[in-house]
């Protein structure tokens, strides 16, 4: 059973940055490939909805977000059970908070695509709207590049990493969207140092993946790590609030 981060008005010592890292490989160790491919899973959706016209780009944000915090309860699942269930991604919707869960999704997916959008948006203007927003790639070869990948994901990372515990405070704190939004950033700021630094490394490592050949590719064995860190920065931050 998960730990509950009920408060916690210590901060957390940069040191623990570190064993969240370790302790999100040793986790993710334990179901190398299953895990790996699960994560996989988002991404699949994310491509295939983009090829829905018109609104394919905006579902893309959303759906997908719901299938990781799927994958995200079935490892906590496992953890518990000793078995992560091909069906996790799916398995969302038999539990009492999805609706939740997919107003979350409506909130949080658009919110970093927005920032994203705006980002390039404000330095390639129409074109890469155009591009991103309307699905229209194809139209825009010379967005093909590095540069292009790294000013696009790149400013969605630290966005994304502020709402990171956001499916957690829905999940076993019954939190609503909104609620969930601002504790997890009033978790994170509680601890600036730590989660300064967590969110740096994810910036380096996303960062210097984009930046060689093949790097989207590269990337994808982030996803499954990033997953079990979650796990691991949420049940540490319970024994620290259990302690207070």
């Amino acid at each position: 059973m998960v730990a509950v981060l009920e408060r916690s008005t210590d901060t957390v010592p940069v040191r623990r940055v570190a064993s969240w890292c370790l302790e999100g490989l040793r986790l993710w160790r334990r179901y190398p490939l299953r895990l790996f491919l699960l994560s996989l899973a988002p991404m699949v959706l994310e491509a295939l909805l983009q090829l829905v016209p018109l609104v394919g780009v905006a579902l893309s944000k959303v759906f997908p977000l719901l299938l990781s915090i799927g994958v995200l309860q079935g490892l906590v699942d496992a953890v518990s059970s000793g078995r992560l269930r091909w069906s996790s991604p799916l398995r969302l919707w038999q539990h009492s908070y999805r609706w939740r869960a997919l107003g979350l999704a409506l909130l949080c997916g658009p919110l970093v695509f927005g920032l994203q959008q705006l980002g390039v948006a404000a330095i390639y203007g129409w074109p890469a709207v155009d591009a991103i927003l309307l699905g229209h790639v194809a139209a825009h070869p010379e967005f093909a590049n590095r540069t292009f990948s790294c000013l696009l994901i790149l400013p969605g990372v630290p966005v994304a990493i502020g709402l990171g515990l956001a499916p957690m405070f829905v999940m076993f704190r019954n939190a609503t969207p909104w609620q969930a939004m601002q504790r997890s950033l009033t978790t994170m700021l509680r601890s600036p140092a730590a989660f300064s630094m967590y969110a740096g490394i994810q910036l380096l490592l996303t960062a210097g993946m984009l930046l060689v050949p093949f790097g989207l590719l590269l990337l994808l064995p982030l996803l499954p790590w990033m997953t079990a860190c979650w796990y691991v920065i949420w049940t540490d931050l319970g024994r620290t609030a259990d302690k207070s």
